[in-house]
């Protein structure tokens, strides 16, 4: 094996062992204009173990394989590291991603860079998520909790910061974001990270109050008074407040450019007369990183919701119990009651009403009891590969090499 300095006609060059044409041994090559830089062992034209430079900075240490990243090694990106596993250039099977200047991270399992199957996510602000992923998103069961109102994030921005996100990430460590207008149009700006459950309604509400107003009709009082619900006309505390008091539950992430993974991508619009120290936990069903099937989000306050679920929001059959005792059970939509079970009103009727909502409750009960069971999955597989990564990573062969 001979050694030397080569230079190509890129304007690159390498300094190290080398053997039939190819850089074998140890040796240090750099791009042109001395942009990246990757320092360590070679085998026949190919990396094996050692650290990669890239111009903007971000920084790999690890192993490696037919050119890619393969096998333990430590990514560092902006204000983001990552520890863990790689496969063919991508993060996988099991690693943690953390911010190196927030709480936010995440621990579980990964598939071609992004998480799938199980982990935990910490946001910003301290609140969690336990349980299923597939391609980047919550997705199948878990858990997410919130941490006291007062403490949990207030998200100003349209855009995204959902770990989520990282579906976009490219290989060489770079970051795409997501389009803001889209989020915009669904994203009411001031919100709090992890809350869900709320007293207002959408805008939908007054313009169908306003037009069952016109009627002026009997039917038409009925027909308002049994539509009307607490989840919809802010706990009937002021009736005055109109659209002004409105505001959405958005059904996407709420993101902004902090940086990835700094709050949680569900949310509902700040609310009046909640108490600091409140915090909500939902149990059950997700699909494509929002509350979708049935589940049960109960906030300390004594707030209850067990039913069914579209995109963050009450849609289906369910039941709602209030702080202060009380109760509406019945149909919603988008987070509306629009049938609810009423006493001596067409009873045929509120017998099939409430076999759909008994149905649903005990989905949202089984849902529940199955996202607790994928959280002590995910939690079991956390401290059985967490501890081999940390031997490995830490270990003296790794630590020889630099």
């Amino acid at each position: 094996m001979t050694g030397g300095r080569f230079d190509f006609d890129d304007g690159g060059t390498y300094c190290g062992g080398w053997e039939e044409g190819k850089a074998h041994g140890h040796g240090i090559c750099t791009g042109p204009k001395g942009q990246g830089e990757y320092s360590g062992s070679w085998s026949h034209g190919f990396e094996v173990v050692g650290g990669y430079t890239w111009p903007s900075g971000n920084t790999y240490q690890g192993y490696w394989a037919q050119g890619k990243r393969h096998g333990l090694g430590v990514e560092t990106k902006g204000k983001w590291m990552y520890r863990g596993e790689w496969s063919h250039g991508f993060k996988g099977r099991y690693g943690v991603r953390q911010s190196l200047c927030t709480p936010a991270r995440y621990e579980g399992t990964w598939s071609n860079g992004l998480q799938d199957g199980y982990g935990v996510e910490t946001y910003g602000d301290g609140g969690t998520y336990q349980g299923q992923w597939a391609g980047g998103m919550r997705h199948g069961y878990g858990v997410r909790q919130s941490v006291p109102y007062g403490m949990a994030t207030v998200i100003r921005s349209p855009l995204r910061t959902s770990l989520a996100s990282l579906r976009s990430e490219q290989s060489n460590g770079s970051v795409l974001h997501d389009a803001a207008a889209a989020a915009a149009a669904d994203n009411p700006a001031g919100t709090r990270g992890g809350f869900v459950l709320n007293f207002h309604a959408d805008t939908e509400l007054g313009k169908k109050k306003g037009g069952l107003f016109r009627r002026g009709s009997l039917l038409g009082s009925m027909k308002l008074r049994k539509s009307e619900s607490k989840s919809s006309i802010s706990s009937k505390r002021s009736s005055v407040r109109s659209d002004a008091a409105m505001s959405r539950i958005s059904s996407s992430d709420a993101n902004s450019t902090i940086s990835f993974g700094d709050v949680d991508c569900d949310f509902c619009a700040m609310e009046d007369h909640v108490d600091a120290t409140t915090t909500e936990t939902y149990m059950g069903e997700w699909k494509n990183d929002k509350r979708n099937g049935f589940g049960i989000s109960e906030r300390s306050n004594g707030m209850k919701y067990e039913g069914e679920w579209a995109n963050n929001k009450r849609h289906g059959y369910g039941c709602t119990v209030f702080p202060d005792g009380s109760k509406e059970e019945g149909k919603y939509k988008n987070n509306i009651l629009v049938r609810g079970i009423r006493k001596q009103i067409i009873p045929i009727r509120n017998t099939k009403t409430r076999e759909k909502v008994d149905r649903a409750i005990e989905g949202a009960q089984r849902a529940a009891a199955m996202a607790r069971t994928k959280v002590e999955i995910a939690n079991s597989r956390h401290f059985m590969k967490s501890a081999n990564i940390q031997e490995l990573i830490g270990g003296d062969a790794y630590d020889s090499v630099f």
